[in-house]
């Protein structure tokens, strides 16, 4: 999911009738035209429970500040298609938002919205607060930042798809990370509309994806100059700055990458040498911006050339009857103005001034008729012209590794003397065999707060390292570790599980192997205390996850950490320090975290309590698959004599025009009264039909009685039921539902 903070732009406004245009937009899109539909709506401590009061609450404490122009923040949380909130969940959401932004006694309205691809909730929060009357800023005026941290743990709280390149993710334990990983380089807003408008890469994607890692890995402008001439840009520098000419275009070297600016390279590579380009170079084709639409671009860019071919031959037509019809004016200027001066001067100019007028509107007439021609000849962007044949525009796929290799410089090997972290880190990868290794730093404040940080490869994905790349790492994690902060280790694997026990005693850990336990590794994390890893193979099943999760809960309170339960779990960095303050010697130092033991085993033990959890959690499955849903109550008339039944009352009180509105009405009314999804389809199939004329009942009854009983067991009609609540004993009565002998007329039957 998303979060975005709207900023107000029409600050000529008063904040009175912003904040209430932005009211009323959250609770009654369709009035201004949005084409959106209200979901769920609610609001929080307001003293009335009335839309118009609450606005008018909200309104009159905006008023008693000055310091801020618009004290109501506008936020919006949006899911990805395919996920849809309930309304418990949306509640939720806000009352946890506006708690964690520091505004819990503060007023919020808020409504889900939907269309036809995402659900988003609308939030107008008012920083004003209700006792003090002072404008509160959140987060000492970083507020999106503490939102983004919010989102993270609304995803790990909700179970919500993790956004792609977040700026904080939540970790196993519960931790909020910052994300840290290497900025790639991607077009400007200006270059990206380009290539949704033509649908080919953009010439500063084309530098960024060829002469990014040239330049970057130059070791001199001859070798960066010589690069670049071998893929066809050039580089040249133009006044205080540089350009990269990509074929006829020239950009900016900053657009491509900060660090590409004269002055960067001129620190890096010294004073500027020109290169030479005098010798033919490559030239520079239009490429499509993805591959997969190479046909469709062909298709555009021969209509598109078709379309400016007719659209020019309109122009010349145009620019040709323009000339004729000055050429006239002016034959008419020749002959009109000298036979009406014989009477005299005033009378001349008088005729000179309508004729002229005449001659505009006549000009002003032909210049119209031909840009309505030309509106019909407006060439299409090429994302507008995808979309409308059913394909969607996609970004350009990442460039792999292996296709910039020539580029990239071979990785450093490690230096031949080792420290003790290096050491230890090689031990330990050795027996804990893991495919992948996240690496997260803490550090602890003077006032105890924890900031966390996670080592990612690229791309903002917490994928972790592989040990070579880790090795590759390790310069960096040193210098956190000089800074002061604690360093954790996470062992991921696609086919194994990687247990982790942690805080044991060396009883426990003599006990844990008594038991018939063999870990891979053991970490002394501090003096006396133990963490253990234990290895063994995962089953391939969808029960992986929640086996290692309770085999990891049951060796914890048995062995180790009560309170530990997450299966990927991180834990203390063989030859980094324990920066408890607990640990703390009496000469400031800290205690190293260090490897007592460690050999590439699986622990056959823990394999076999995998078994059993697995065998529990099956029978779970099928207990679960084979208990039937029962709908209470239910009457005893069946479902099609029920959905006449409540025509017959319908048609009694409203004038029938729309019977799909009838049929989702009958539906949901059986819904509320117990009858099953399955009745209430075959109801409105069998019965639909009969209360219509007969030139109406062509159609694929079987689709629309789906389409109506997913509405009435839907969202739409859980929120139906709540609105019309109040009737659902009457809805009871009209089935007899309740009565001893209830008694229908054959009137209201037929």
């Amino acid at each position: 999911m998303i979060v975005k903070k709207i900023k107000q732009t029409n600050t000529d406004k008063p904040k009175e009738w912003q904040i209430s245009d932005l009211v009323d937009y959250i609770r009654a899109p369709e009035k201004n035209g949005q084409g959106e539909r209200i979901e769920h709506q609610g609001s929080l401590n307001f003293l009335s429970e009335k839309p118009l009061t609450q606005k008018l609450e909200m309104l009159s404490l905006a008023r008693e500040t000055n310091r801020s122009k618009v004290p109501v923040n506008h936020w919006i949380f949006a899911w990805p298609e395919g996920e849809q909130p309930t309304h418990e969940q949306v509640d939720e959401l806000v009352k946890f938002f506006i708690k964690e932004m520091g505004l819990a006694d503060h007023q919020a309205i808020y409504a889900l919205h939907c269309d036809t691809k995402n659900y988003h909730v609308h939030i107008a929060v008012n920083r004003v607060h209700p006792l003090t009357n002072k404008v509160v800023r959140v987060n000492h005026g970083f507020d999106i930042r503490q939102a983004q941290k919010i989102r993270a743990l609304i995803e790990k709280k909700q179970g919500w798809s993790v956004l792609e390149n977040a700026p904080y993710v939540v970790t196993e334990e519960g931790e909020i990370a910052r994300r840290k990983a290497p900025p790639e380089p991607k077009p400007d807003q200006r270059a990206q509309d380009f290539e949704a408008s033509s649908g080919e890469k953009s010439a500063q994607r084309i530098a960024q994806e060829k002469g990014h890692d040239i330049i970057k890995n130059a070791k001199s402008w001859e070798e960066l100059h010589q690069g670049l001439k071998n893929i066809g840009l050039k580089f040249e520098k133009k006044g205080s700055g540089a350009i990269i000419w990509v074929g006829d275009i020239a950009i900016k070297a900053s657009s491509v990458d900060r660090s590409f600016s004269m002055g960067k390279l001129a620190k890096r590579l010294g004073e500027f040498a020109p290169g030479n380009y005098e010798s033919k170079i490559p030239k520079i084709e239009p490429a499509p911006l993805n591959p997969t639409y190479g046909k469709e671009l062909k298709i555009y860019l021969e209509a598109a050339a078709k379309l400016d071919l007719e659209k020019q031959e309109i122009l010349e037509k145009a620019e040709q009857e323009l000339s004729e019809l000055a050429a006239k004016h002016k034959q008419q200027m020749e002959e009109i103005i000298p036979q009406i001066a014989q009477y005299g001067k005033p009378v001349m100019n008088i005729g000179r001034h309508f004729l002229k007028e005449q001659q505009s509107k006549e000009k002003k007439s032909l210049k119209a008729r031909f840009k309505n021609k030309l509106k019909r000849f407006t060439k299409p962007r090429f994302r507008d012209w995808l979309h409308h044949r059913g394909k969607q525009l996609l970004p350009p796929p990442i460039v792999k590794i292996e296709e910039r290799i020539r580029h990239t410089p071979p990785p450093q090997p490690v230096p031949e003397r080792q420290t003790a972290q290096v050491a230890a880190f090689l031990e330990y990868a050795r027996a804990v065999n893991a495919e992948r290794y996240r690496v997260t730093s803490i550090k602890v404040e003077n006032d105890g707060s924890r900031k966390v940080l996670i080592l990612d490869k690229k791309n903002g994905q917490t994928q972790g390292f592989t040990p070579e790349e880790l090795l590759q790492r390790m310069p960096e994690i040193q210098k956190l570790r000089q800074r002061g902060e604690n360093i954790y280790y996470t062992p991921l694997s696609e086919n194994m599980h990687h247990i982790l026990i942690d805080d044991m005693t060396g009883e426990k850990l003599v006990q844990l192997q008594k038991d018939g336990f063999r870990p891979a590794a053991i970490i002394e994390s501090s003096p006396g205390n133990f963490q253990c890893i234990l290895t063994f193979a995962k089953f391939g099943n969808a029960f992986d996850r929640q086996i290692a999760n309770r085999l990891t809960v049951f060796l914890n309170r048995k062995y180790g950490d009560p309170k530990l339960s997450g299966a990927i779990h991180p834990h203390r960095a063989p030859g980094f320090e324990n920066r408890k303050e607990k640990n703390r010697r009496k000469d400031g130092t800290f205690p190293q975290s260090v490897l007592r033991y460690a050999v590439r085993q699986d622990c056959q033990k823990a394999l076999v309590e995998a078994r059993k959890v697995e065998l529990e959690l099956k029978k779970q499955a099928e207990a679960q698959a084979t208990k039937p849903v029962v709908y209470q109550p239910i009457s005893y008339m069946g479902a099609e004599r029920a959905y006449f039944v409540h025509y017959a009352d319908i048609r009694a009180h409203i004038t029938i025009e729309d019977f799909s509105r009838v049929d989702a009405m009958i539906a949901l009314r059986m819904r509320a009264n117990g009858h099953s999804p399955e009745d209430i389809t075959v109801a409105i199939r069998n019965c639909a039909p009969q209360i219509r004329a007969e030139n109406q009942r062509q159609r694929d009854w079987q689709r629309y009685a789906d389409r109506t009983m997913n509405y009435a067991f839907g969202y739409a009609g859980d929120r139906d039921l709540m609105r019309y609540e109040r009737y659902r004993e009457l809805w009871r009565r009209i089935e007899g539902i309740g009565l001893k002998r209830p008694q229908f007329s054959a009137s209201r039957l037929r």
